[in-house]
């Protein structure tokens, strides 16, 4: 059977970047994706998009929508896959009525046939709210830091988690937070990095520094800001990956009673966590019944507001067919996850013990193949759908009746 050429683009989350020397994003997401289509006999082109880390999703989308107008150029069918923040990128970015902060034209959106979010807050995380404080920002500018150098080198050095704990126990000291302890490790870790790889990471950090507009946007009450004022496209074919972490426990902490760093990070998973898990029942609108029998097969039971993947509720995630229910925490379906040592091939930066591991990444990214083969295969046009099979509000009950047929429209 012959071949049908399609481009796969990749759109990174918050702290999102293409490539940070020889840090990558998407953790082997490219190569799964290839060896599927490939079993399916469908050629694909694979693009990640260069996006910015905290800046407005409004200039995120412009990237994204840069990196559509250059690979449409074959005018081959267009299929995109955002992780956390990089779903709500794609959305606006397809959004004909949008406007974009770019000089760049891009106008066969038809090519678009598909869009599935990974772990997206689509109605918000309260994670956002905390970080949005006068005390959260800081905090902020520190975790891209630690996030950074935790890819490069796969853990911290002691004296770095030391001072991380110090750091914890400052919290409500803003001033030392703000002044001392943040800014002595800010420049002890660069100092430990080699000059290319101190300018890129500081790069990155400015970058996060100058514009954290993303913030906001991404508390629930910006999220409904965005979904109010976006009207999705009814040719586009929709589908979500959920992910739904472990929740913190005393005796996964005591496992690692003699791994000071395991302590540490996962204590800092926990604290994240427990910051997600604030959210209201009336935030997120109640998922239709056939996005809820996925969740109830893939879980067991229907997640609550409390439940999350330690920076994004679950219930958040759900926007049109629900395509996988994974048992991960937020950078786990990434690729990030594995042993915590230099050699693994997927660092674990935040134990969250949620049991993720080669063969569940392997099945969740199967499963977003299979999704898009299908839309592929399709013999007639996407159909129109009004909200992609979720309620634009908790409140209008009449609409939360409707159910998704087995290809995923709403019905």
């Amino acid at each position: 059977m012959a071949k049908t050429r399609h481009h796969v683009v990749l759109v990174p989350g918050f702290f999102g970047f293409g490539n940070l020397g020889s840090l990558t994003y998407f953790v082997g997401v490219k190569q799964a994706l290839e060896k599927n289509f490939e079993e399916q006999q469908v050629e694909v082109e694979v693009t990640e998009v260069p996006t910015l880390p905290t800046a407005s999703i409004r200039h995120r989308a412009a990237r994204v929508l840069e990196t559509l107008a250059r690979v449409s150029t074959d005018g081959a069918p267009i299929h995109v896959i955002g992780h956390s923040t990089g779903g709500l990128d794609a959305r606006l970015a397809i959004a004909p009525t949008a406007s974009l902060p770019t000089t760049v034209e891009f106008a066969p959106y038809e090519h678009v046939r598909s869009l599935v979010t990974v772990a997206t807050p689509h109605f918000g995380t309260p994670l956002a709210t905390a970080f949005s404080s006068a005390m959260g920002k800081p905090l902020l500018h520190l975790a891209a830091l630690l996030v950074s150098y935790v890819l490069q080198y796969g853990r911290l050095p002691l004296g770095v988690l030391l001072k991380m704990g110090e750091i914890v126990t400052k919290l409500d000291d803003r001033i030392g937070l703000t002044n001392t302890i943040a800014d002595q490790l800010y420049t002890d870790l660069l100092s430990d990095l080699s000059p290319e790889r101190r300018d890129q990471i500081a790069q990155f950090i400015e970058g996060i520094t100058n514009d954290q507009s993303l913030l906001f946007q991404l508390t629930p009450a910006g999220c409904d800001l965005l979904n109010a004022s976006t009207a999705d496209p009814h040719r586009v074919r929709y589908g979500c990956v959920v992910t739904r972490a472990q929740r913190p426990r005393l005796m996964n902490l005591l496992r690692h009673r003699h791994d000071v760093y395991a302590q540490s990070l996962h204590a800092v998973y926990a604290l994240l966590y427990k910051l997600t898990s604030r959210g209201r029942p009336e935030l997120f609108p109640a998922p239709v019944q056939a996005q809820r029998n996925q969740l109830e097969r893939g879980y067991g039971e229907l997640p609550t507001e409390r439940d999350n993947d330690g920076v994004v509720p679950t219930l958040s995630q759900v926007w049109g067919e629900v395509i996988a229910c994974t048992r991960a925490d937020h950078l786990d379906v990434v690729g990030h996850f594995g042993r915590i040592d230099r050699e693994s091939a997927h660092a674990d930066w935040l134990p969250s013990h949620s049991g993720f591991a080669e063969h569940d990444f392997d099945a969740a990214w199967a499963a977003v193949a299979s999704f898009i083969i299908r839309e592929v295969r399709r013999d007639h046009p996407a159909r129109a759908s009004d909200n992609v099979g979720r309620e634009r509000t908790a409140l209008d009950a009449p609409e939360a009746s409707r159910v998704l047929d087995e290809g995923g429209w709403i019905r």
